[in-house]
């Protein structure tokens, strides 16, 4: 049997949308790149080329390394 409307005027989605913010939550939209794209992999390989033609390509990928390193290794 399905669930009589709510006449509250909101739609489904502002109804979730109110509910999660009266439980403290804020809502947070991310853009991130579209790593698909072509202008992505052209970027990206004019990137790759800049690092390895650094005269300090061993500090910038240790430095990398370091930062991607999750859990941090115990030494």
């Amino acid at each position: 049997m399905p669930r009589p409307a709510i006449k509250d005027g909101l739609s489904k989605q502002a109804r979730y949308r109110a509910a999660k913010m009266a439980a403290g939550l804020k809502e947070v939209r991310l853009w991130v790149l579209d790593t698909s794209t072509p202008e992505f992999r052209a970027q990206l390989e004019r990137d790759m080329k800049a690092v390895r033609e650094s005269e300090s390509e061993a500090e910038v990928m240790a430095f990398v390394e370091a930062i991607t390193d999750w859990p941090p290794s115990e030494e």
